[in-house]
């Protein structure tokens, strides 16, 4: 690697990408001195210590991280990096808990849409829901992204089936691929068979459909043809969640899981209608209450696109020239 005469080394510090293994977190012990490196934490303060001697690991990489010889998710990558990006505000304060009074230099870098707003003509986005072959007064909930155990999408499944008795038109999109870097081969298809056992306990499968991948265009006119778009997560869903991001820049009215502890009823914040985590009765009333009333929805999309305005990939560009041209000015002129 010293023979490629890098200028700095910048980490994406995203678990999935390195198949879950913990390796690349060995990268700066394998590096001279002369080249800084930076790495962007996309998922951090994740890692829990399972089995019956959990408390004891849990016990134990605390202090060590307190010594500051170690990280449990990064191992040597946070602690020798010469600078950090984080890309949502939770990430941070588990770095501040982890490391008290350790100086480690850290920036915010947002994350852009995933999804561009695509000029849909509104004959486009009839034809979106007659493709799905909904009724002319469906109302339409989307969930889009990768299909995941730990998305609530069973959840989301049920409280459909429970707001269908006042909204008997409701229909349910889940659009996204199964395959993903976490879930594959038989795990996928046994995933995609139990949330359709799910829909059928429940006596709503003819209301939920699954549309397997779909290219950006395609979700961005599904976006545009949506009533509500949904997000259950168990864990929550944070700012850094570029699916959120489109959601809300699509001017689509969004219920999203907070993370645990920060809401214990339907409320309002920054755009989203924010709900507990793994409480179906909660999405229930956060779906009825967006379906029933024009005012909230109205909110939720006004407030939705000025989050979602100053999250831009320009915006995103200009903070990663801003701490590139920084970390290069620290070093001495050569």
């Amino acid at each position: 690697m010293g023979r490629l005469r890098l200028d700095l080394i910048h980490v994406q510090f995203a678990p999935s990408a390195f198949g879950f293994h913990r390796a690349v977190g060995l990268l700066p012990g394998l590096l001279g001195s002369g080249t800084p490196l930076l790495a962007t934490l996309h998922e951090y303060g994740v890692w829990t210590a399972e089995g019956p001697a959990g408390r004891l690991r849990e016990a134990g990489w605390s202090a060590v991280e307190r010594r500051g010889v170690l990280d449990r998710e990064t191992l040597l990558l946070t602690l020798r990096a010469s600078q950090l990006l984080f890309t949502a505000p939770e990430h941070e304060q588990v770095l501040r808990a982890r490391f008290p009074g350790r100086t480690i230099p850290a920036t915010y870098s947002p994350i852009g849409a995933n999804i561009p707003l695509a000029a849909i003509e509104d004959r486009a986005v009839a034809a979106v829901r007659a493709e799905l072959g909904l009724p002319g007064d469906a109302r339409l909930a989307v969930f889009f992204g990768f299909l995941h155990q730990e998305k609530g999408l069973e959840r989301l499944i049920e409280a459909v089936a429970q707001v269908r008795r006042t909204h008997p038109r409701l229909e349910l999109v889940l659009a996204g691929g199964e395959q993903s870097h976490s879930v594959v081969g038989g795990a996928a298809t046994a995933l995609r068979r139990s949330l359709e056992q799910v829909a059928e306990r429940h006596g709503v499968e003819h209301a939920v459909r699954f549309t397997g991948y779909l290219p950006e265009r395609a979700i961005s006119a599904l976006l545009q043809a949506a009533d509500v778009a949904v997000f259950p997560f168990n864990a929550g869903v944070t700012s850094k969640s570029s699916s959120l991001l489109a959601a809300l820049s699509h001017g689509v009215p969004t219920i999203a899981t907070a993370p645990t502890g920060a809401v214990r009823a339907p409320s309002e914040i920054d755009g989203v209608l924010r709900v507990p985590p793994r409480d179906t009765a909660a999405l229930e009333q956060a779906l009825h209450d967006v379906l029933s009333d024009s005012d909230l929805a109205a909110r939720l999309v006004t407030a939705g696109r000025a989050n979602a305005a100053g999250r831009t990939w320009q915006a995103v560009a200009a903070i990663h020239e801003e701490v590139y041209a920084e970390v290069l000015g620290r070093l001495p002129r050569r």
